[in-house]
């Protein structure tokens, strides 16, 4: 296959689910660059069944505190931040309380790249 060819469908995915070059890649390659099937890989892995997920608007000055936040009320299994063009800069699966200890320096880390005057999107995935 032609890398042109990859790159319109790295530029497909990463348009339908607003991820990175290397997310979109990454996918493609576990799917022998079939972009159909990459395509409901991403589908699934975004709402998998008995699930739900909810969207919050937050500027950039509450996007930590509100993340600590939806890690203390438990029942999250990801948590996706989506900058203002509705790229991913966060897409992390959560699992079990001994998470927030392993997320508490990327929350930190996060918060000294964040643009203050911008809105985020964060979507919260939560079992049902």
């Amino acid at each position: 296959m032609e890398e042109r060819e990859k790159l319109e469908k790295m530029d497909l995915l990463r348009n339908r689910f607003k991820i990175s070059y290397a997310r979109a890649r990454e996918v493609l390659e576990q799917n022998g660059w079939d972009a159909v099937a990459a395509a409901v890989q991403l589908e699934e892995e975004q709402t998998p069944s008995g699930f739900f997920t909810e969207e919050l608007k937050v500027s950039g000055r509450d996007l930590v505190e509100t993340l600590k936040r939806i890690l203390h009320e438990g029942n999250v299994n990801r948590i996706i931040v989506r900058d203002p063009k509705g790229y991913e800069i966060l897409n992390l699966p959560v699992g079990g309380a001994v998470v927030f200890a392993l997320v508490l320096p990327m929350l930190t880390a996060l918060s000294a790249v964040v643009i203050l005057a911008l809105d985020y999107t964060v979507v919260v995935e939560r079992s049902s």
